[in-house]
Order: structure tokens, then sequence, then C-alpha cells
């Protein structure tokens, strides 16, 4: 009862296929009203093609003419007749129409649990207070696959025994019109009684539940049977049952006032231990590296979790183009894994190119090697250019320090920069170990080392701090992420904080402390984002001078928009940012869909900056602006104008950022 729609495709290739063979397979339409030939071709297409090929014969045109009766009645002509003729090389196909029929109303006998209104979207896929204007054809076919769907509807809620009948539909006398009805008989509602585990004696009741993957409670229908069955045995295969069967057994005829019994029987067989690895496939990739990825697999109860897991770390050091890992039964009672591997390219040449409000034009270039001396561990080197300057960066990253879990991550920089007010450069060196305590938690430490050195200040001396120093530090980090994408959250949160200490020249001079916050929750196709962000500089002994670039500088693009970048806050007499010691930024952000991957923004900021050794709420300022967005892979790219609602004197209305990624 759908409305009659010829694809594009289709109907363009019976255009192009219809003329190709006019010359040699001349096919009349006789009678034809409603439709064109070229349309009246698309049908017929197949026989049209067999023709060619083998020749016009009286059973070909019979196939014809079958199939083009069959296409009208499935528009609602049901009284429609095509017979035909052969006159030489030419095909006539003789139509008589009739009245097109179009379902005039549609009504439900004996639905006593579900009202006619959602059964009416389940027949005809039409709402029913819009199935009059709909013009649906009305179609022996199609009345009989809703009803279908109108059964299975039933029988999916439980309603196993539900008989659904449209056979009594009624045409009017001129054949212009459908009067459906559809009469239902619902029996019994069959929902789940007592569930008996039989062959799990050595777990507890409420552990096999659990097992089922769903509560057995409700409607019962086989579907839903099926799948706590599979769900079941999957549980058991991860506790080292590998050969484990489960049989579900229910009779609707043992149901008592519906409640059905189920009973899973379980047979188990023997439990299994990974005995070894075969590998599959490696060239590049040493095997002794593959085999300390699974000693925590290899001799151990088979846990197909873990050997998940361990597929899924492998797959992201980015080594391999594809792997399969396949366990197969190797004696009595151990399995052993098949892996096969098929390596990607181990060098990686890359080059960046891009614009930001702040940085003004950026170019980068970088070299990896995924495999650095066949040890599956990376080496990358990065160049990065800006307006503002430079910075090179010698990357080594080692997921399994020590073949443990915890990861290292060795960074040498150098950088040359201009600020506002000053110059630098600076050379470190910065390590941080890091482990997954969860899949959500992770926890770091990390010391850097850098020599910096101010140059061309603008500033006033007695507000630039130290201008060549030694800087040390040590700190830890942790992170909560519940995010369903780190690049482009869509749905989550995440919360981090970090502290460390530090010491210029030998000396500990002071301490940070930094925290964030960030929610993302989709509302219908748009999503609502929150975020608060607080840092902390505390000064240690009598020396209370923090060097100006290791200090806290906010407004630009990711921070309170209706500023520039690093324009909120102190400055000295010639307007130069001077930075602080604490500082707040909260932002609230609704992005929403234009067209495509083009959206828009609307965002309020607001946060402060203050060089006072103690926190202070002091000077909020806010943000009020509209954005536009354009989505990538790797995150939105951004183009956001924040309005300034109370500018103090010289301070500009508001401020324009270009920026990728989210702003928080």
């Amino acid at each position: 009862m759908k409305p009659f729609a010829i694809p594009f495709r289709a109907a363009l290739a019976a255009v192009l296929l219809g003329r190709a063979i006019a010359a040699e397979v001349p096919v009349d339409f006789q009678g034809a009203s409603s439709y064109t030939p070229t349309l009246l071709r698309v049908p017929l297409a197949e026989q049209i093609s067999d023709i060619e090929a083998h020749g016009l014969t009286p059973a070909r045109a019979d196939d014809a003419a079958f199939f083009l009766g069959s296409f009208y009645r499935k528009q609602g002509f049901t009284r429609a007749q095509v017979s035909y003729e052969i006159r030489g090389a030419r095909l006539a196909l003789l139509i008589h129409e009739g009245p097109r029929a179009f379902v005039r109303s549609l009504h439900f006998v004996g639905n006593a649990s579900y009202d006619a209104v959602k059964l009416t979207e389940f027949m005809s896929g039409v709402e029913m207070e819009k199935l009059g204007a709909a013009k649906l054809p009305y179609t022996t076919s199609e009345v009989v696959a809703g009803a279908d769907r109108v059964r299975g509807f039933y029988a999916s809620e439980g309603w196993l025994d539900a008989t659904v009948d449209a056979s009594t539909t009624r045409l009017s006398a001129d054949g212009t019109a459908a009067d459906i009805v559809v009469r239902i008989v619902e029996g019994p509602h069959y929902v789940f009684g007592e569930v008996r585990f039989v062959g799990m004696e050595q777990f507890t009741h409420e552990e096999c539940l659990a097992a089922l993957g769903a509560k057995p409670q409700g409607a019962l229908t086989p579907v839903v049977v099926d799948a706590m069955q599979g769900s079941l045995q999957s549980w058991l295969r991860g506790r080292g049952y590998f050969t484990a069967s489960v049989v579900a057994i229910w009779k609707k005829e043992s149901a008592v006032k519906g409640r059905v019994p189920v009973t899973f029987t379980i047979q188990r067989g023997a439990l299994f231990r990974v005995g070894r690895l075969d590998l599959r496939g490696l060239d590049r990739v040493r095997p002794q590296f593959m085999e300390k990825r699974f000693a925590n697999v290899v001799g151990k109860t088979y846990d197909p979790e873990k050997v998940d897991e361990r597929y899924r770390e492998l797959l992201r050091t980015g080594l391999f183009r594809r792997l399969r890992i396949l366990p197969v039964v190797d004696g009595a009672n151990t399995l052993r894994l098949e892996l096969t591997a098929e390596e990607a390219k181990q060098k990686e040449f890359g080059f960046d190119l891009g614009y930001g409000s702040y940085d003004g034009g950026t170019a980068g270039v970088h070299l990896g090697d995924r495999n650095f001396l066949r040890t599956g561990r990376s080496l990358t080197l990065s160049l990065a250019y800006s307006q503002r300057g430079f910075r090179g960066e010698l990357l080594h990253v080692d997921p399994w320090f020590l073949d443990s879990q915890w990861s290292l991550r060795s960074r040498l920089f150098s950088e040359v920069r201009d600020e506002e007010g000053y110059s630098k450069t600076s050379e470190g060196v910065r390590f941080e170990l890091a482990r997954k305590v969860t899949s959500r938690w992770e926890v770091s430490a990390y010391v850097d080392a850098a020599a910096t050195s101010i140059s061309n200040p603008l500033i006033d001396p007695t507000l630039i701090g130290p201008l060549d120093y030694l800087l040390t530090a040590v700190g830890v980090t942790e992170s909560l992420d519940f995010r369903d994408d780190p690049l482009n959250p869509r749905r989550g949160w995440i919360f981090r904080t970090s502290f460390d200490l530090d010491a210029l020249d030998g000396q500990l001079a002071f301490s940070r402390l930094s925290t964030r916050y960030s929610y993302y929750r989709p509302i219908g196709k748009s999503l609502l984002a929150v975020g608060l962000r607080a840092g902390w500089i505390i000064p240690i002994g009598e020396d209370e001078s923090v060097p100006i670039d290791l200090r806290y500088f906010t407004g630009g693009a990711n921070s309170v928009r209706s500023f520039a970048e690093r324009d909120l806050g102190p400055k000295d007499s010639g307007g130069h940012p001077l930075g602080g010691n604490f500082y707040t930024v909260a932002n609230v952000e609704w992005d929403f869909p234009i067209t495509g991957a083009l959206g828009g923004a609307a965002f309020v900021d607001a946060g402060n900056l203050t060089t006072a050794a103690s926190p202070s709420l002091q000077e909020i300022r806010y943000g009020l602006g509209l954005g536009l967005r354009y989505q990538l892979p790797i995150g939105p790219m951004r183009l956001d104008y924040g309005y300034n609602p109370s500018p103090k004197t010289g301070e500009a209305a508001g401020a324009i950022h270009f920026s990728f990624g989210f702003a928080f």
C-alpha cells in the first residue's frame, strides 16, 4: 500500500535499455493512459532483455504481459488485464487498466490490547490521521504483507497465538475505493514464568540470571529466548568453557495463566586454557613482540575478553592493516590462538597546513616509524612553523614500558616563539609514565626539565619575572574519561586533575594545581556541552615571582571568546598581557545542525584571571556569541564571534576566532 515510486537509477537504466533495444524489439503499449511507454519499460526490463537475447516467442510475450499486469495491480489497478499480440517483429501489449483503487478506510476489530493508532502504522506505514490524505494504492499483496506485520508485532509482544485476517476488504462499486477491515484474535498473552538452569551447579542462580543479558520478565518470545541462550553460551565461553552448549526448553502449552516456565540446559564441557600462539603473516614485526603482548593469555584459562583486549591494543599501534585471531581446539582441554596478520606500512610521512586567530598561518611536517628498531614502539619527529615561531619535537612512545602495563612517553623539544611583549627560546625534555587503572580511568606521573631564555622584553623587568632559568618539575595527573569519542565527543564526560612541584635553578619555587570537567549531552540532533576549568599557581618561599611564560593566560578560542587570545586579565601600561596565578573558565555551548556537515553554535563563556596568590572569583568577565562548525573526521573546524557585554576602557566589543577541535 506504499505509493508507487521508480528509483532514479532503475528508471535511467531502463530508459537507456529501452532506447538501445528499441530498433530490434519494438514494443507497443496500447490502452495505457496512466503511464508513459518509457516508464512501462521499467518493470519489463528483464523480459525485454530476454526477448532481445533469444528472440520474440509467444511464451516470452506471455511473460511480458503477465509481469505488466502484475505491475498494474501493484499500483492499485485491481481489475487491470493485459494481453498480447505478435505482429511480425513487433510485440503489442494490449492494456485494459480499469479503475485505480485507493485505501479509503482502515478498521481493526478485536484489538483489545493495542489501539488502532499504533496498529495502523504497522499495517500501512502511515500515521492514522494522515491515512486519508496519503492516497495509498490498494493492492491485495500489500494488505497481506501489512497483516503479517501486525501479526509479527503481536508475536514480538508475547501474543504468540494471535491471528490477523484482512480478507474481508470491500471495494466500492466503481472500484476506486477500498475499505479494509482487519479482524484480530489476540489469544493468551505469554510471559516469562519460572526460569531454571540445569548443569550450572557451580554458579549461583543470580549469576546465571545476570548471564542471560536481559531480565527474564515480561513478554516471552522465541527471539528473546534465543538471545538469552546465546548470551549464556558466550558467558560460559568467556569463563573457559570453550565448547559449552546451551539449549533453552519451553512450551507455551505448559503456561499457567500465561506464565511459561523456561529451562536452560547446559553442557559445559571441559575447562580450556590457551596453550600456544600460531603466528602467521609477520615480516617486519618480531614474533617475540607478539608473544609478549599475549603473555598474560597463554597458559591461562581462555578468556575472550582478554584476547579481544589484546586485539584492540595491537590495532591501535598502527602496525597492522588487518589482524585476525581465531581460537582453535588443540587438545583435550587446550586451545591455540591462530593469529593472522597483514602488516601496515611502518614508516610514515605527513604534513599539516592551517590557520589560527593567534598563531596565524601554520605549517608542519612529521616523520614517523611505528616499528622503531623492530620493537613495536614508535618514534616520531615533528617540525612545526607558525607566524609566531618554530617548534621541533622528537617523541618516543612505549605503550608497554619494560613489558608492563605502564606506558612511557619520552619527548625532546626545542622552541623559538614570539609572544605579545616578549620572545622566548626553550629546550627541554619530558618523561611521562601512565597506566590505565580501568578502561576509563588513567593515572600518570611525569618529570619535566627545560632551559628557557626570555628576550626582547617590552614589559617592565619587575613584572616579567626571571629572564633565564632552568625549570624542573615533577607531577601527577588522573583522568576519568567517559566520552564516546575523545576527538569528536557527542556524549559523556571527562574529569581531569593535575598537580606538580616546580623548581627554578634547583630551588623549589611553586606548585601548580589544575582541574577540568567537561560534559556532553545530545538533544535530538543538537549537542549541549558544558565545561569548567580552573588553575592555581601556589608560590613557595619568599620569592613569589613566576616566569611570565609559565603563568596562566586566558581569553581566546578555547576560553572566554569575547576576548582575543591571552587578552583577558592583567596588562602593563603598554597593553601587553602579564598572565596570572589563578584562573577560572566556564563554558556552555549548544551546537545544532544546519545542513550536511555544516552546523551552528550559540555559547556563553565566563572566566577570570588574577595575579593574587590565593584563589579569587573577582573580576569575572563574560562572553556571548554565535559560531559556525564544519565537521571533520578529526573534530570540528570552528569560526566564532564572542560579544563582550561590558567592555572596559580600551577593550574591544568582541573578538573573532578561527580554530580546530572542541573549545573545551
